[in-house]
Formats: C-alpha cells, sequence, structure tokens
C-alpha cells in the first residue's frame, strides 16, 4: 500500500550487509521442487534470463538430498514492513516506490502475482517482463536501485520476486520523491525526514560515491578486482564469476556510475591512486625510541598504492614491528604476537573505512615503548555516535560507505558498530588496560597501551 504521509516512523540506524532472509522449511508438507529464473538488473547489457539450480536460487537450504522451499512459509508471514505483495506488474509505480522505501529502511522482499492476503494468482512473465522490470527500477529511482529480480514458481502459479537491501546510499527516490516503510504501508517521507536523511547520508562524507575526474577504467588494476572477487566469493559466498569484467565488477559494487569512475573505485583499486589523491590518502607509520617527541625515528615508512595493498603492507610492517614470545610446543615452537592479528586488522580497517579523504592530512600510525596510536582525519557524526558509545555496540556510520563495503565483503572486519568493542576487549587481554579514543580538531585517535614490561 502507499500512503503519502508525515507520521512516518524513526528511521533505522546502520549499515545492513544483507537484505532479509527466510528461514527453510522442515521437509514435510513442502511444495514441489522449482526451477528460479535470476534477471541481474546491474548488468549495462541486461543480458537474457538464464536457469539457476535450486540450491543456488531460493533461501531455503539442501536437507538430506532434498531441496527445501521456504518461499511458502515467507508469504504465510503476510504483509510486514519489509515484505510487500503486488497482484501484477501493472502496479509497477507503486513497485517502484515500494523497493525505493525498502532501500531507505531495512531492505525488503516484493512479490508480483500475490494478491494482499498472500493467496497465489500468479502472472504472465516473460524475458521482457523481468527486462522491462529491471529498466522501470533503475530509470525511475535516484540514486538508482538494481534490485534482484527472480521468477518463481510457486503452488503452480508463476510469480516474480524482487529483492533490494538496505542501501548505503540513501536516501532514495522513486519517481522524484521519498518513501519510507512503515507498518505494512509505503509513506512519504515529509521534508523534515528527507533532510535528516540527508544529513545522514552527508555524515558518511559522501566523497567515496563522488565521480573521480579524469579517471578511466584504464587506470584500475585488474588483478587488484579479481583478488577481490575471490576474497569476497570465500569469505562472504559471494558467487561471482572471476572472470567478469572489470567494469562489471565495479558496477555491481556501485564503484561505476553510467561509465564514470568514483573516487571509492580508484582508491580501492587504482593501479596509481596519488595521481588524483596526493597527500590526502597515505599511510604514515613509524617506530620512535620514546613516548614523546618526533625528532628520531627507528624505521619510518609511508604507504602508497591503492587501499587494499595498504591493508596487507601496513598489517606486515606491524607484525614486523611488534613484539613476539615463543612458547614450546608439541611439536613445534608457537609463536605469539603482542597483540592479535584481529584486533590490529580492525584498528586498521576503522581508520580506512572512517578517515575523511577530502583533508589533506596523511594517516598516521606511532608505535612507542608504551603504546600504539592511530591517528586519522574524520568525524564523529554526532549525536549519534560520540566518544562513550563508540565503548558499547553501537549504529554504524562509515565515513567512506562504498569503501567499508568492499572491506567488508573481503572479510576484513565482521560486525556492523561492533569493531571497536573488539578492539577494547582484545587490547584489555593483551595488556590489562583499555585503549583509549579521542576526539579534537578534526582528528580522531586510536591509543592502544602496551605491556609495561615490552618495549620498541
Amino acid at each position: 500500500m502507499i500512503r503519502d504521509g508525515r507520521g512516518a516512523g524513526p528511521l533505522r540506524e546502520g549499515m545492513a550487509g544483507a537484505g532479509p532472509r527466510s528461514e527453510g522449511m522442515a521437509g514435510a508438507g513442502a511444495t514441489p521442487r522449482h526451477i528460479a529464473v535470476s534477471f541481474c538488473a546491474r548488468s549495462s547489457c541486461l543480458p537474457c534470463p538464464c536457469t539457476i539450480p535450486e540450491a543456488l536460487a531460493a533461501p531455503g537450504a539442501f536437507r538430506d538430498g532434498v531441496f527445501v522451499d521456504s518461499w511458502v512459509q515467507e508469504l504465510s508471514r503476510g504483509e510486514s514492513e519489509s515484505l510487500e505483495f503486488k497482484r501484477s506488474t501493472a502496479s509497477i509505480r507503486e513497485a517502484v516506490q515500494t523497493l525505493c522505501a525498502f532501500a531507505n529502511q531495512g531492505g525488503g522482499v516484493l512479490y508480483f502475482g500475490v494478491a494482499d492476503d498472500g493467496s497465489l494468482v500468479g502472472q504472465e512473465v516473460s524475458d521482457d517482463t523481468l527486462r522491462n522490470l529491471a529498466n522501470a527500477v533503475k530509470l525511475n529511482t535516484d540514486p538508482k536501485l538494481y534490485p534482484q529480480i527472480r521468477k518463481v514458481e510457486i503452488g503452480g502459479k508463476t510469480c516474480i520476486r524482487l529483492t533490494v537491501e538496505q542501501s548505503p546510499l540513501k536516501p532514495h527516490t522513486a519517481y522524484g520523491r521519498a518513501y519510507l516503510r512503515v507498518g505494512t504501508s509505503t509513506q512519504q517521507l515529509s521534508q523534515d525526514q528527507y533532510r535528516q536523511m540527508l544529513q545522514q547520508q552527508s555524515n558518511g562524507y559522501g566523497f567515496d560515491a563522488l565521480l573521480c575526474r579524469d579517471a578511466r577504467l584504464s587506470d584500475i588494476d585488474e588483478s587488484a578486482v579479481h583478488a577481490f572477487l575471490e576474497a569476497a566469493n570465500a569469505v562472504r559466498d559471494l558467487n561471482q564469476n572471476l572472470y567478469l569484467p572489470v567494469d562489471q565488477v565495479l558496477e555491481k559494487l556501485d564503484l561505476v556510475k553510467n561509465g564514470a569512475i568514483t573516487n571509492a573505485a580508484v582508491l580501492l583499486f587504482a593501479t596509481d591512486p596519488r595521481r588524483f589523491f596526493r597527500g590526502c590518502y597515505e599511510i604514515k607509520a613509524a617506530i620512535f625510541p620514546s613516548d614523546s617527541g618526533y625528532d628520531t625515528m627507528l624505521n619510518a615508512h609511508e604507504f602508497a598504492g591503492n587501499l587494499l595493498s595498504q591493508v596487507a603492507r601496513v598489517l606486515e610492517f606491524l607484525v614486523l614491528s611488534l613484539q613476539k614470545s615463543y612458547s614450546k610446543g608439541d611439536v613445534q615452537g608457537v609463536e605469539r604476537l603482542e597483540f592479535p592479528m584481529s584486533m590490529l586488522r580492525e584498528a586498521l580497517v576503522n581508520m580506512i573505512a572512517h578517515r575523511d579523504f577530502r583533508v589533506g592530512v596523511k594517516s598516521t600510525i606511532e608505535l612507542r615503548p608504551s603504546s600504539l596510536l592511530f591517528y586519522n582525519p574524520a568525524e564523529l557524526f554526532a549525536p549519534t555516535i560520540t566518544l562513550e558509545s563508540l565503548k558499547r555496540h553501537h549504529a554504524s556510520r562509515p565515513g567512506n560507505r562504498l569503501i567499508a563495503r568492499v572491506l567488508y565483503l573481503m572479510g576484513f572486519f565482521e560486525n556492523w558498530g561492533g569493531g571497536t568493542l573488539k578492539i577494547i576487549e582484545e587490547a584489555r587481554n593483551a595488556a590489562s588496560v583499555d585503549p583509549e579514543f579521542g576526539f579534537r580538531d578534526g582528528m580522531f585517535s586510536l591509543v592502544i597501551h602496551r605491556r609495561r614490561s615490552l618495549g620498541v
């Protein structure tokens, strides 16, 4: 249902890693096995639909060698904040508005061929039907939405299932207006609500989503893109073809807009990002012999290259620079790093995902006898994020949402809004002292204390 209203409920905080998932049913009473047809709305050439094995197409699972349908269970729940039914594609305008509302909130699923009460009515579905749906959504939303669109057979009826995740680029508009989901209805946002969402978007800087002038596809390192695919397929089960052309991979990640390259694409995957961002994205790291002063450095490095290479090289520097201990094992000795790798990676990735690339200041890492300091330009996004809220589970507000999503897909961090808790726990276990978070004059700092018996 569509309503033009001003009584929408509170906005959901944070960024979801995935849309809603349905739980599998028990094997008894399940409907017959079916074939699902998937249509990729992101593809620039809009290819013909292709048949997908049931194990990959549906949100259920294999049990004892039998595929268990869960879409009937999904329909049985009825319309909700994240589920909408349409009898046919004749309601395409309302459907696009609802998909926009899903993207602006927590994500959701929309069915064509299902009545409001959840009964199956079905409809004629051709390749052109799927193609026209994809185009209708893409051409009438801004920023453009690319839902997952599937033709499904349920109970002998042909339906269409569209899925949209919560978008890191919200607020989206449909036909020039922004919408939000309130219960089972889709409501138009008030001006105040829209301004609030715009402020939240600007709180994410928005810099990584901007187009990078003069950047071309030839500036992108294909090997870095394929390394990303390999990692994301392994860690997040992204299930993407490793031989996809680079432009299609970037388009799926929202890193290309109408053929133009975004800042995020250059920072993440360019062969030489310094051509475009010299002085505002590099990381400087150094070992100091004392807890104060900058006159003497024992070892200093500046890490350029793209952000993915920076993660690997900075972590290597930290591993080589920090203290290690050894203990005997059954077969061979066991080496333990002063701080666990997971904590170091979390601190480094947080610094990258949240740093303000608009500021011409390099991020720095200082290794001193009593502490490890991560220091970078950033914003806290108060009142949602404060220094105190970092000490508990909090809403995620990555300054660079497109960059953060790629780092998440590669497995560099696990939970949105939980990274600081991991840092606190592991730093406390390593040195029996809580880390310190600070923010002053547009610079964020993280101080991790070292055990007193250890030195550089």
